[in-house]
């Protein structure tokens, strides 16, 4: 009986030092946020590396927002010239990264581990610059400036998205899937989509010219690159698709 009352307290002394390694996890994990107008205000690092800071330039009405939640996440927003920024990071080393002036707005999310998402928006005329990078080490993005638009969607274990738009453009570029890569670039007045579906799939689209519209669309581990400068490629795979429309010729 003796032996039976020793080992019933050993159980209940292991689960009580179990209960308290996870509350002092839980704990562990820090969260931080901030938000401001006119200053520059930082919150943190927390025990665990988390930190979130927020710069707004005094003067103009200026917005920036970060939160940071996860092991070494680090949210960054910055806004100056009468712009709006916001940051969110979650999971370990995840970065997200939100800078804007001249009227801009830009909006960063990442969520995953070593997830990394980036939205710069700049003047004159006002941008916006959107990313999102979801996923173990994925990427994404999107950078605008003179009046663009520029929105990059990363979904999937080392998914790449990267949109850049210029001159009044508007750049969209979407990967998902494991190693799923998509590129769009804009300048000019012009646009750009680029479209990534299925593991290892590469969607590349190029505008450059006045106008001009390139789309380029890859499924299942395809290939498809398209510009107004160069003629198209199409390679698909695994039964996938792979399509382009431009101004220098269409393929599929």
């Amino acid at each position: 009986m003796r032996i039976r009352i020793v080992q019933m307290g050993a159980a209940i002394a292991a689960v009580g030092i179990a209960l308290i390694v996870a509350r002092t996890e839980a704990f562990a994990s820090g969260t931080e946020s901030c938000s401001t107008t006119s200053s520059d205000v930082t919150s943190g690092p927390s025990a665990d590396g988390t930190e979130a800071t927020c710069d707004a330039e005094t003067g103009a009405p200026n917005t920036a927002k970060a939160h940071a939640s996860g092991k070494d996440a680090d949210a960054t927003s910055e806004a100056a010239g009468g712009s709006d920024t916001a940051a969110t990071a979650k999971g370990e080393n995840a970065d997200a990264t939100a800078e804007a002036e001249s009227g801009s707005d830009a909006t960063a999310t990442a969520k995953g581990k070593s997830a990394d998402s980036t939205s710069e928006a700049g003047g004159p005329g006002g941008s916006e610059a959107v990313s999102s990078a979801k996923g173990e080490d994925a990427d994404a993005t999107a950078e605008a400036d003179n009046g663009s638009e520029a929105t990059a969607t990363a979904k999937g274990g080392h998914a790449d998205a990267t949109a850049e738009a210029d001159g009044g453009s508007q750049a969209v570029s979407s990967a998902k899937g494991k190693d799923a890569t998509a590129t769009a670039l804009a300048d000019s007045g012009s646009n750009a989509q680029a479209t990534a579906s299925g593991t290892g799939s590469v969607a590349e689209a190029s505008a450059e010219e006045t106008g001009s519209n390139v789309t380029a669309l890859a499924t299942n581990g395809s290939t498809a690159i398209g510009s107004d400068t160069v003629a198209p490629t199409c390679t698909s795979k695994n039964s996938g698709k792979a399509k382009v429309t431009s101004p220098m010729g269409n393929c599929e």
